[in-house]
């Protein structure tokens, strides 16, 4: 067994000794399913996204007004006119929210699905992807690819408790290439393994074991033909994604499931518009308009629609009722929702809001909900338990949680 098949067996060998659910295979899933979580930090309005409310007042519906879908009675707000047209590959949500309207802990209930109340920047919670890494191993066998990969760091996106050899491959703003010829590089890493040795012998610990596996994930990467996966500039549809960061960083992360990653997690911020939405959303939502809809044309044309679920969420909506200065405020009652793909029925508004989109009124659901949705479809047993580094085994999803996209 050469050195890459010992780490990516050992990674997922690990990860078994740390599931306590019998029964629960940790093949890779041969089906290939995966997840794009795109979270839009900052707090994204979810009434100029996904429900405009039209017929409300002046100084609560849409400032950017409303466009009509590909879907009878399906609305967007009106910077949406790109996405418009593929609302049937869309399921948007009218009663999603929950009631931390605090930007650190409720940026944690929607990457983690467990609520965190006034903890700033610390995480007590899993994210999805640490327990996809978890689950399936830290590396896909096949290629030594991450499973779970992060193309921009966001707060709260780590391993918690799970361990820090699945806290994800950070790959934000990485080329990947070496600095040094292969053979200079290969004896750099003959001293750090000499170095690493003796370091364990005489301080061995969990902190130490788990540098030593992160830091073999990333030679794993570079080296192999994982790092096929970040050559965006190979790509065919490069020229559609190329002039803007945000364009580019979605084609990594389609590149990156195609190759074999299960998790991929975006982040685009600047949401957090207390004054003057109409005009910061003009740039915004419109960047992100254009490319989500390039996002769903190319998992389309690589036959990944089906089997990739794309999820768009923030930690929290803005005011119904735009403030003094032309803006909205934390709103946490609602927030938008958009999922797209993964084989399921599309073309949906899930849910009801009130006239002015205050909160929601029937289908109701929240972050605990969104995680089973996720791991469910990562083909995650419901009864899982994991053993965190304390010896005391967790369920990772809440009894009542359902599927918002089977359940609802």
């Amino acid at each position: 067994m050469n050195r890459r098949d010992f780490v990516i067996s050992s990674s997922a060998l690990g990860s078994f000794l740390s599931l306590n659910n019998v029964g629960f295979s940790t093949e890779f899933d041969k089906d290939n399913r995966a997840v794009i979580f795109l979270f839009l930090n900052g707090g994204a309005t979810h009434i100029e996204t996904f429900n405009p409310i039209p017929t409300a007042a002046s100084d609560r519906r849409s400032v950017t007004g409303y466009v009509n879908t590909n879907v009878s009675g399906m609305k967007f707000g009106g910077l949406f006119k790109n996405l418009a047209k593929k609302a049937d590959k869309i399921s948007t949500y009218h009663a999603f929210g929950h009631r931390d309207a605090n930007h650190a802990s409720a940026q944690h209930w929607l990457m983690t699905g467990e609520a965190n109340f006034g903890a700033g920047t610390q995480q007590k919670w899993p994210s999805y992807g640490s327990v996809a890494s978890a689950v399936y191993g830290a590396s896909n066998p096949t290629n030594g690819l991450p499973t779970y990969t992060k193309v921009n760091k966001l707060q709260h996106d780590g391993s918690a408790w799970i361990g820090a050899k699945h806290t994800g491959y950070e790959a934000t703003g990485k080329d990947l290439k070496l600095l040094v010829n292969e053979g200079r590089f290969q004896k750099r890493l003959m001293l750090k393994d000499i170095v690493d040795t003796k370091f364990n012998k005489e301080n061995g610990n969990s902190v130490s074991r788990s540098w030593n596996e992160l830091s073999d994930q990333a030679v794993d990467v570079i080296l192999g033909d994982a790092s096929k996966a970040f050559k965006i500039q190979s790509d065919k549809d490069y020229s559609l994604f190329e002039k803007s960061t945000l364009g580019k960083n979605m084609l990594q992360a389609v590149r990156l499931v195609e190759f074999g990653s299960k998790f991929v997690t975006l982040g685009y911020g600047g949401w957090d518009m207390h004054n003057n939405i109409s005009n910061g959303l003009n740039g915004r939502q419109s960047e992100l308009d254009n490319y989500l809809s390039l996002l769903i044309d190319a998992l389309e044309r690589r036959n990944l629609y089906d089997k990739v679920l794309l999820v768009v969420s923030s930690e929290f909506g803005r005011t119904p009722k735009v403030n003094v200065n032309g803006g909205r405020d934390h709103w946490a009652k609602l927030a938008p929702l958009m999922l797209s793909g993964g084989g399921y029925e599309m073309g949906r508004v899930i849910g009801k809001s009130d006239k002015n989109a205050e909160e929601g009124v029937e289908g109701l659901c929240g972050p605990e909900d969104l995680s089973w949705t996720v791991l469910d479809h990562l083909g995650i047993d419901k009864k899982l338990r994991m053993t965190a580094n304390d010896g005391r085994p967790h369920y990772l999803v809440k009894e009542g949680s359902k599927n918002i996209l089977l359940d609802i």
